[in-house]
């Protein structure tokens, strides 16, 4: 191919393939003629006779168009590819010389001019194609260029199976640093099929590779791989590479391989020393490595130490309890998860969930503030056993072989983190879980200041959290005299100047005048007035409860965000809500018969946004 200075396809520069550098496919159907080239750049082209044709014949075909929206009765033409082609065209081709061996072409010479958008810088073609020509690209050098990089000595293992990158400065991918992975440091995968080897690092990062053989070689080979780009668009026949990682990779790369040794078990690669040598977007930097596969390294990660460190965060004695399940978190100032406060949690204070799966502990807490937890063992370990997990990072993003953790809640989590956790003690019936003691340190984002935790949780812990007050506390909000009727059904709310709910104003409904619905569903009471657009209650007992009973309730949140082992409450109307909100409500009075209710006297206080002006309700209902 030869174009002219101008020309948009070709670009001005001249190309030549043939079989031992490039991937060439000519096929031929009826008048029409298909060309395909992979080599170091893409191309595709379609000639096309007048459809009076049924096969390709000698001679000019010219006056043609675009194809495939040519003239059928005259033909077209298309040539185009590196992600370059025509809107419309001109241009002519000539068959010098066609032969079919029955109906299959074997052999073709074509020549063929095309002109872009009406220009007059051409594209200048020629096309010799015959059937027995087995030409193939060449295979790996044997032996190597010498002076290729190899690894210092010292820098890479004397045994075992690693892989060693070794980044120089201004290197894109590997940042200008060395790494080094061994199975006892990361998991190593390596897998080879039809001449691609794909290798995998999963360690403190993560990396994955692919050296292709060029398309001749159906396994790679001892040798050199030189002159090639980047993996899967490479020049097939002679081959590819691509190393990428932690969200970084090269749009294009050259390099080299070097296959200094490698052992199959029938089409089972089971050793290999690999080096390799990348460059980004053309640039001077170099990422070097070195891969070694050794099918007797039997290395294993190591487990948690024990005993643990001496000198590990405990809590100071009496923070936590003597007795029962609790988790305990101690935040540092300027830790942004716990806000450099303290919390504890209890069975009769908060929900707890624990579930164990695979050396995964999953903790959950659904109390006054919700959190939850993740303790990763080791990939080698299937349970979580007694010992110091260290060198943490964020779960699920860690390094298997070293385990994870993470701790976050209340809207609050790390980006990254950095800890530890002890398994203080850990019991199993079979593959459950039935008793932990753990405790942990978390940093956020590599900074100094510490979240700390205890967790001691145990299956047969049956306490559970109190039930209503009774007799409710001496002082509570009562409707004064004369304010609600003294017979029948109604709904009394009064409101404090300041309320943004209730808008410092009183209000007071019957049946006889607005419409009331109450319901009850299992411990939650929920009451509409005067339909859409009213006014909404929900009075949510503690989860213990299937019903709810006499006595107060108190510390209350918005429901359905509430604390689940004290309840909550909620009444909003009139397009008036709180965003946030604490308050109590007291059932005097309640009857059901069986699941449904049939009598309710109650009456509660709201406060919006931590705010002081309460809006206050009293709700008696005898249908």
């Amino acid at each position: 191919m030869v174009s002219d200075l101008g020309d948009y396809i070709g670009q001005g520069l001249s190309y030549s393939y043939s079989q031992s550098n490039a991937l060439m496919t000519v096929t031929a159907q009826g008048g029409h003629l298909n060309v395909n080239i992979r080599g170091d750049q893409s191309w595709q082209g379609d000639f096309q006779l007048p459809n009076s044709y049924t096969k390709l014949e000698t001679g000019t075909y010219g006056n043609l168009t675009r194809f495939p929206f040519h003239d059928p009765t005259v033909g077209g033409l298309s040539w185009s590819g590196e992600g370059r082609g025509c809107n419309t065209l001109t241009g002519s081709f000539t068959i010098t010389k066609v032969t079919y061996t029955g109906n299959s072409l074997s052999e073709i010479d074509l020549q063929f001019v095309q002109y872009c958008e009406g220009g007059s810088f051409a594209l200048h073609g020629e096309i010799y194609w015959i059937a027995s020509d087995t030409t193939s690209p060449p295979g790996p050098v044997v032996p190597p260029p010498v002076n290729l990089w190899q690894p210092a000595p010292g820098t890479t293992p004397a045994t075992g199976s690693y892989v060693y990158l070794e980044s120089e400065a201004g290197d894109y991918i590997g940042s200008g640093a060395d790494y080094l992975y061994t199975n006892a440091t990361a998991m190593i995968a390596v897998s080879e099929a039809a001449g691609n080897l794909s290798v995998s690092v999963n360690g403190n990062e993560q990396w994955s590779g692919n050296f292709q053989a060029m398309s001749s070689l159906n396994q790679l080979a001892v040798g050199y791989y030189g002159n090639l780009e980047r993996y899967p668009f490479n020049n097939p026949v002679k081959g590819g590479l691509s190393w990428s990682g932690e969200g970084r990779g090269c749009n294009t790369l050259s390099g080299w391989f070097v296959v200094d040794s490698v052992t199959y078990s029938g089409s089972t690669v089971t050793a290999i020393d690999l080096r390799f040598e990348q460059h980004c977007e053309g640039g001077t930097a170099a990422l070097h490595g070195k891969i070694h596969l050794d099918p007797t390294d039997m290395t294993s990660p190591p487990g948690p130490v024990v005993p643990p460190p001496a000198g590990l965060w405990q809590p100071t004695a009496g923070s936590t309890p003597a007795t029962g399940n609790y988790v305990y978190l101690e935040s540092q100032p300027g830790d942004y998860i716990g806000l450099g406060a303290i919390y504890l949690y209890t069975n009769a204070s908060a929900v707890f969930n624990f579930v164990e799966a695979g050396g995964d502990l999953s903790v959950s807490v659904t109390g006054d503030k919700q959190w939850s937890g993740d303790f990763k063992a080791m990939n080698s370990l299937s349970q979580l056993v007694i010992g110091y997990y260290g060198n943490l990072e964020r779960f699920p993003f860690n390094n298997p072989v070293t385990g994870g953790l993470s701790w976050d809640g209340d809207g609050r989590g790390c980006n990254t983190l950095t800890g530890w956790f002890v398994v203080d003690s850990v019991t199993y019936t079979g593959s459950t879980m039935t008793a932990i003691d753990i405790r942990f340190e978390q940093h956020c984002e590599g900074g100094a200041p510490a979240l700390h935790g205890k967790i001691h949780w145990n299956a047969v812990d049956t306490t559970s959290p109190p039930g209503p007050v009774v007799p409710p506390p001496a002082g509570l909000w009562q409707p004064a005299a004369g304010t609600t009727p003294a017979t029948g059904s109604y709904v009394y709310l009064t409101s404090d100047a300041g309320d943004y709910v209730g808008q410092g104003t009183s209000y007071l409904y019957a049946p006889s005048d607005t419409p009331i619905t109450v319901g009850a569903t299992g411990a939650r009471l929920d009451v509409s007035i005067g339909g859409a657009g009213g006014w909404v209650g929900n009075f949510q007992g503690m989860n213990i409860l299937s019903q709810l009973e006499p006595g107060y309730y108190g510390d209350l949140e918005r429901y359905p965000f509430n604390n689940p082992v004290k309840g909550g409450l909620t009444w909003y109307g009139e397009g008036r809500g709180c965003n946030t909100l604490t308050g109590w409500f007291v059932v005097d009075g309640v009857t059901y018969s069986g699941s449904t209710l049939t009598a309710i006297d109650l009456r509660f206080e709201q406060h919006c946004e931590g705010g002081g002006p309460a809006l206050h309700g009293q709700i008696h209902w005898a249908p």
